[in-house]
């Protein structure tokens, strides 16, 4: 119980949400920039109503579904993993960004696989996973499938977002090195 209650007395917990909020900031301007872009060809090529219609819930589920867990991922893993700290050198700066970059990477592959688990929720059969129910059983084409677009949004979001993760970790890293802690800062992997 008292490594339990010391886990989440950690301190850091505001650079790590600096540091995500940068990421999550960043992203959600240039995801609308993007859907007003969108917007803004689908009328001049007068398609109407047909595609205007899809970009703002693409927007919102595009947050909703990848960027918000990306952050997630990246706030847990600054914040109780490998936090980053003024005495650190910047290789180990970059090297705890991409460790954050991988952990955001999880929680979307995370919840993406538990999206496509209730996006196929069979009502007809009373089956809330669906495809899940033969899934330790056999591998179905739906299984497979789920499992590889998770892989594929998790890893295709972590490679588009591995150069704001790097340069939010040493931007807070510069930040902390002009405005020292007065304690000091430790993660899980800093444990011996």
């Amino acid at each position: 119980m008292r490594r339990f209650a010391s886990l989440f007395g950690r301190r850091g917990i505001l650079a790590a949400a600096s540091a995500a909020i940068v990421v999550i900031g960043t992203q959600v301007v240039l995801q609308l920039l993007s859907s007003i872009m969108t917007a803004g060809l689908l009328l001049a090529q007068n398609n109407g109503d047909s595609g205007l219609n899809q970009v703002f819930p693409a927007y919102v589920w595009g947050l909703v579904l990848g960027v918000l867990p990306f952050a997630i991922g990246v706030f847990l893993s600054l914040w109780l993993l490998a936090p980053i700290a003024a005495e650190l050198h910047i290789a180990h700066v970059v090297t705890r960004s991409l460790l954050a970059v991988a952990a955001g990477a999880l929680v979307i592959f995370l919840v993406q696989l538990l999206g496509s688990l209730f996006h196929n929720f069979d009502r007809s059969a009373g089956q809330v996973f669906g495809w899940a129910s033969g899934f330790f059983t056999t591998v179905s084409s739906n299984a497979s499938w789920a499992f590889s677009n998770a892989l594929y949004t998790a890893v295709t979001a972590a490679i588009n977002l591995i150069p704001l993760t790097v340069l939010s970790g040493v931007l807070l890293w510069i930040w902390l090195r002009a405005h020292p802690a007065k304690h000091p800062v430790a993660g899980l992997i800093d444990k011996v």
